[in-house]
């Protein structure tokens, strides 16, 4: 199973919100990674492509770290320009599980998790447009 699979299926709200935030840290990281390894590569559009790592990286900086596993190695990202499609659907899973969190805190953390939603919406927009097919 791949690591966006993998991060797909742990963002489901059943699994509690612990391990849905810890996911969600993970896949931002994740995306934040595949944005970097192609932000320099002939026929993408950096910006787009620095656009969603700074957006992964903000939103990172929003939730908890977590706990308990480790991060997904690196990801390699093919040359196709669908190659980025799992990790903006990646990013798209992950703005809606944390729109839809209820950790019970209080409006301070719920606005935190909002903004981290936002910016989800931007780095999926941003991914998309880094390779225009």
């Amino acid at each position: 199973m791949s690591a966006v699979h993998h991060l797909s299926k742990a963002l489901d709200s059943a699994n509690g919100a612990t391990a849905v935030l810890a996911s969600a840290w993970d896949a931002f990281d994740l995306a934040g990674q595949a944005a970097d390894a192609v932000a320099w590569e002939t026929g993408s559009d950096e910006l787009q492509a620095l656009t969603a790592a700074q957006a992964c990286t903000d939103a990172r900086a929003l939730l908890p770290i977590p706990q308990t596993g480790r991060p997904a190695a690196r990801p390699a990202v093919g040359r196709e320009a669908t190659a980025l499609a799992p990790y903006v659907g990646l990013m798209r899973r992950t703005g809606t599980a944390l729109a839809g969190l209820d950790t019970g805190e209080d409006a301070e953390s719920r606005r935190a998790l909002q903004e981290a939603s936002r910016l989800a919406a931007v780095a999926a927009d941003a991914l998309g447009a880094v390779r225009k097919p």
